[in-house]
This record gives C-alpha cells, sequence and structure tokens, in this order.
C-alpha cells in the first residue's frame, strides 16, 4: 500500500500551470546601490495621517485600518513625493507575516520582509524603483537588519527583474495545492538557492 504521503500528493496536485510564488532574498551586508533617479523627490517616512493615500495607491488590497495597526506595530513605510504627493513608497515589516491561509513566513531577529513596493506609473521605468529599494535596503542595513526577504508570483516580470536588479536571488518557490482541486493544501516549498 502507497504511503499516506504519496497518496495526499497524488491528490493535491497544483493547476496545470501553476505560477509559482518565488520568496527572494537580499544580503543587506553586500554593498547597495542608490543611484538617485533624474527626478527629483523628497523622502521620508509615513505616518498614520498618510494611511488613506497608501491603501488607494495599492488597490485597497489592505485596507487603511489594516496600515494603521501596521504602524502601530512597527511596520515602517518609505515615502517618495514630489509636489507633496506620494508616488512612490515601499513597506517593510519587521515581525512575523501571514502570505496565506496557510503559510505564515516567520522572521528572525535582523531579518525584513518587503511586503509592498509600488512606484506611480508615470514615473515607472525610469530608475524610481530602484532607487527606493537601494535608499530602504540602506535605512533598514542602518536599522541594524541584514537580510530582506521578498516574495511574488514568478511571472511578475517587472517586479522580479527590480528584485535581481538590486541584488535579491531567488531562495525558494511555493506551487500552490489543491486536495481534489478544490480545497487548499500548504504549498509544495521547491529550495532553489542560486
Amino acid at each position: 500500500m502507497a504511503p499516506l504521503r504519496q497518496i495526499l500528493e497524488s491528490l493535491s496536485r497544483g493547476p496545470e500551470r501553476a505560477v509559482a510564488w518565488i520568496e527572494l532574498v537580499r544580503d543587506l551586508t553586500a554593498p547597495i546601490d542608490v543611484t538617485a533617479p533624474a527626478i527629483e523627490f523628497s523622502e521620508r517616512w509615513a505616518e498614520s495621517r498618510d494611511v488613506l493615500v497608501l491603501a488607494a495607491l495599492q488597490g485597497f488590497v489592505k485596507g487603511a485600518d489594516f496600515l494603521d495597526r501596521a504602524l502601530e506595530k512597527g511596520d515602517r513605510f518609505l515615502l517618495l513625493e514630489r509636489s507633496g504627493r506620494i508616488r512612490a513608497f515601499a513597506w517593510a515589516t519587521f515581525r512575523d507575516y501571514r502570505l496565506d491561509l496557510l503559510q505564515t513566513l516567520h522572521l528572525a531577529p535582523g531579518v525584513a520582509y518587503l511586503v509592498y513596493i509600488f512606484v506611480y506609473p508615470r514615473f515607472q521605468g525610469k530608475g524610481v524603483g530602484y532607487y527606493l529599494l537601494g535608499r530602504l535596503m540602506t535605512h533598514l542595513r542602518e536599522r541594524g537588519c541584514h537580510t530582506l526577504v521578498s516574495g511574488m508570483y514568478e511571472d511578475w516580470e517587472i517586479s522580479v527583474g527590480l528584485h535581481r536588479k538590486s541584488g535579491f536571488r531567488i531562495k525558494r518557490k511555493f506551487l500552490k495545492r489543491r486536495l481534489l482541486g478544490l480545497i487548499p493544501c500548504p504549498p509544495k516549498i521547491i529550495d532553489v538557492e542560486e
């Protein structure tokens, strides 16, 4: 008789064209390039008064109340402003972060997680995201972090490219699966370690 693990594996297949969630890591002790874009921005950390704008910029994926609680718990949002308006931001957390119903990323001391990075469409493709990520990594290193973790779907080509250019490497892939095609199961984790 087949072991229970084999039976579960055969019943919990991913979709035919499953897209993997990838986990990327960046060693913050390595050199960080902070090349400024040709466009000038002012930089500051978000405050409670900013959360409604941040929620709107990220499409209300996380509501303003959620973001306000994140700020209260110590998360940091680095903002780039132009003409008094937020044009880009990066959100980092230093505490365990729930990725989905079945997966929580546990962060050790000295490790931060890049929850979200946003660049206003008009400023995309001009080095703004690269600069923002470089500035965030510099601030995190000054705060005592040695590693920055990020995650995204592997087919998010622009974001994957930005992370790779910024020195991130893919560490693991998470393949989503469903029991009998219906019930979510823990993902299959594949170590990549580039």
